[in-house]
């Protein structure tokens, strides 16, 4: 396992829990402007870097299977 893998599943790991905290949490964090909250949104976007994060890992661990 590379560092770079390793980090990748990290970070994928740490983006997962970040967005079920903040979409699970307590704190509500709304919009002054609007009154419209942004859990959804943000939860949303913490999970769609995971998804990044962890393609990445998995292209460099498959990179590494076919030298």
């Amino acid at each position: 396992m590379d560092f770079s893998e390793v980090l990748s599943y990290f970070l994928a790991l740490i983006c997962v829990m970040a967005g079920g905290l903040i979409l699970w949490g307590n704190g509500d964090y709304i919009v002054p402007a609007s009154g419209r909250s942004l859990r959804l949104p943000c939860s949303f976007l913490f999970w769609v870097l995971a998804v990044v994060f962890w393609a990445m890992a998995v292209v460099i661990e498959d990179d590494e299977e076919n030298l």
